[in-house]
């Protein structure tokens, strides 16, 4: 079994936990004009001592309200039990680029207030470009509309790469809801977990990188569909 394997797998002493954050790293891709990961390292005497600066928008992470409204509430504030519980992962069509309810599989309601969207769109490494699947404001109604507090996407945003408008960075501000942006959710079935997706403690900025986590739960303890 390979390293990748392993991650998967969740195999950290069994206990069936599987990281879905994207590394951060040198070559973490960022949005162009953002600021690039950078880790320096200083040897003193046996200690060795790290730093790092990168944007806050950096791999796997949450947008607060405060990236769009200057009045909206920062990462700091978001209610932290957005980020832990029962999340549930939806396959979108395999080509799907902006995804409207029709996109959903037929028939399908939440069956909790995470919702966490795999499109298999961009890969880990790639860069930043058109081509990444994206959600329609009226998805983000929908989901709203059924509960859903906070939305995941395997994708570098929301919205389209080219949106000037983001239509639905607005809408999920409009509800109330919180989103969490490229995830890594290649080879995680669809299926409910618990999700534990803890942002850094960053207080008053507009996002912050975090590290997600989900580990299957199993037939009995899943939320019934509303």
């Amino acid at each position: 079994m390979t390293k990748t394997d392993r991650r998967r797998a969740g195999l950290w002493g069994g206990d069936g936990w599987i990281d879905v954050s994207r590394p951060l790293g040198p070559d973490t891709p960022v949005w162009p004009g953002d600021r690039r990961v950078s880790l320096d390292a200083v040897s003193i005497d046996d200690l060795t001592v790290s730093s790092v600066t990168m944007t806050c928008h950096a791999g796997t992470h949450v947008d607060a309200p405060t990236h769009l409204v200057a009045a909206g509430v920062a990462v700091h504030e978001i209610p932290i039990g957005r980020f832990i519980g029962p999340a549930e992962v939806v396959r979108l069509p395999v080509g799907c680029r902006l995804a409207r309810p029709g996109d959903l599989p037929v028939g399908w309601t939440p069956r909790t207030a995470k919702v966490l969207l795999r499109s298999d769109s961009h890969p880990r490494h790639a860069r930043f470009e058109d081509g990444f699947a994206a959600v329609t404001a009226e998805l983000v109604g929908w989901l709203a509309d059924h509960g859903v507090e906070t939305l995941g996407i395997d994708t570098p945003s929301v919205d389209e790469y080219e949106s000037r408008e983001l239509e639905a960075h607005r809408a999920l501000v409009d509800r109330g809801m919180t989103w969490i942006e490229s995830l890594d959710l290649h080879g995680v079935e669809a299926g409910v977990y618990l999700m534990v997706a803890l942002p850094l403690p960053l207080r008053g900025t507009e996002a912050a990188p975090l590290r997600a986590l989900l580990k299957k739960l199993p037939e009995e303890e899943l939320p019934p569909r509303s």
